[in-house]
């Protein structure tokens, strides 16, 4: 079975949209401060610049089995793709920040929903011998994008200027609505007449919202804060009506059947250890190196570049490998590399040669992109038979996204309790052991867990050409 040439195309513009929204999600980490000031808006609330497009995103994504349900694909990317031109629009012409916010959340909305289709159309329009090929590809976006972010949008910001990146958003966005009105030919939604629960898309909101903001503001505020605490113990309550509610509907808003299948539960579980292993690192390894050892923010960005490069190699070559060889031994494979690469980084001492913490950066950046497609393709590839692949598609993203909230979160509460440490670099030292430590959790869950997906035999047997 040939995977045809629309195929491919209708593909490339989720993947590129996507992407967009990936490197939108992170490219103002590094130049906040330089918004702000411009904004007249204090510092104090940088922090909200993420928070609130984490916060939309985990609003929408949701949604996804329900949208991919009632509207056809076409619609969908239409409007994800109008809603990044508006919040671009919005963005580049911000005169305050309120409207710099406004503009975050519509470009979160259409991220939201384009990630879960992402992942849908790689598992549902690509024979089974295809779908890790299809989820590397589809991994460079939902990978490499967000950690390029920050180096793009602080390259950007000191030659032209933060609002040349969201020009750049405008001009991508309108060619991608004009791409998706001339290639894009699937009008017709699979259920046209599904309903929304109401009641079920208020308790997800809120529920996975909440956890997401209680464990963002952890990383800023203090644990007693009724921002932390209050947001948690809300979105709990709500995350426990939530599934009474779905397991009682004939048409859930997320089919809680996907958890019903092993490999779907040890693919969530794997990611949610690897989401909380690297998300973070890009800010905290920078950090290590230039307040803990003194190197420029210039010296920094070597350390991470060779990672990043890896990581737009050998995630599509994963993708690759896992259709050839069998999910196991790929993710073993990455597993391996991830655990000593997230290990060895955390025992290099601060005085160490930069091309140390590189090389175990690199390595980690190997194992991180050589997992995420595997593990990816492994959990959802049981779904499609069931039609649940939206439903799970939608699950594991949000469940990685609290994870890595969470683990921020536990990673600046060890740097700011050890800060006045006597030993030099402690606070980042515990945070990196603590990232290792989940990279050997996450191994150890992909070896026990992991099988081959399908041989290499039945592949050809089902003549599955490349």
């Amino acid at each position: 079975m040939r995977v045809g040439a629309y195929t491919w195309a209708l593909f490339a513009i989720v993947v590129v949209g996507t992407g967009l929204g990936g490197m939108t999600q992170t490219a103002l980490n590094t130049v906040a401060a330089v918004v702000l000031e411009d904004l007249h808006t204090d510092i104090g609330w940088g922090q909200w610049l993420t928070t609130i497009y984490i916060f939309a995103m985990g609003a929408a994504v949701p949604l996804a089995s329900f949208l991919q349900r009632r509207f056809s694909i076409k619609a969908l990317m239409l409007f994800s793709f109008t809603f990044y031109l508006a919040g671009s629009l919005c963005d580049l012409g911000a005169v305050n920040f309120a409207m710099l916010i406004i503009g975050r959340v519509l470009e979160a909305l259409a991220t939201g929903v384009l990630m879960p289709l992402l992942q849908t159309i790689a598992m549902t329009r690509f024979p089974e011998g295809r779908h890790g090929t299809a989820m590397g590809i589809a991994g460079i976006s939902l990978g490499f994008a967000p950690n390029i972010g920050p180096t793009l949008g602080g390259a950007l910001c000191q030659f032209a200027g933060w609002r040349f990146m969201f020009l750049i958003l405008v001009v991508a966005s309108a060619i991608l609505v004009a791409a998706t009105l001339l290639i894009v030919r699937e009008k017709e939604a699979e259920e046209p007449a599904a309903r929304l629960d109401g009641a079920s898309l208020l308790l997800s909101t809120v529920g996975f919202g909440g956890l997401l903001l209680g464990f963002t503001a952890a990383a800023n505020e203090a644990l007693a804060s009724p921002l932390v605490w209050l947001s948690v113990a809300v979105g709990v309550a709500c995350l426990v009506v939530f599934v009474k509610r779905q397991k009682r509907m004939s048409r859930p808003l997320i089919n809680l059947g996907i958890f019903k299948h092993r490999e779907y539960r040890v693919s969530l579980l794997a990611q949610c250890l690897l989401y909380a292993c690297f998300v973070g690192m890009t800010l905290i390894i920078p950090l290590t190196l230039i307040d803990g050892a003194g190197h420029t923010t210039l010296e920094a960005g070597f350390v991470l570049f060779p990672g990043a490069f890896a990581a737009l190699v050998f995630e599509p070559g994963a993708g690759v490998a896992t259709d050839r060889f069998g999910a196991r031994k790929v993710a073993i494979f990455g597993g391996i590399f991830l655990s000593v690469g997230a290990v060895g980084i955390a025992l290099v001492p601060l005085d160490a040669p930069l091309w140390v913490p590189a090389l175990f950066q690199t390595l980690r950046c190997i194992g991180l992109t050589s997992l995420i497609p595997t593990t990816t393709a492994y959990g959802l590839g049981v779904l499609g038979k069931q039609g649940l692949t939206a439903d799970g598609s939608a699950t594991l993203i949000m469940s990685r996204q609290i994870s890595a909230s969470l683990a921020t979160a536990v990673m600046v509460f060890l740097i700011v309790t050890l800060a006045e440490s006597s030993f030099a670099g402690a606070g980042y030292h515990a945070v990196l052991g603590f990232s290792g430590l989940m990279a050997l959790l996450c191994l150890i869950v992909v070896g026990t867990g992991v099988g081959s997906s399908f041989r290499k035999e039945e592949s050809n047997k089902e003549g599955i050409s490349s």
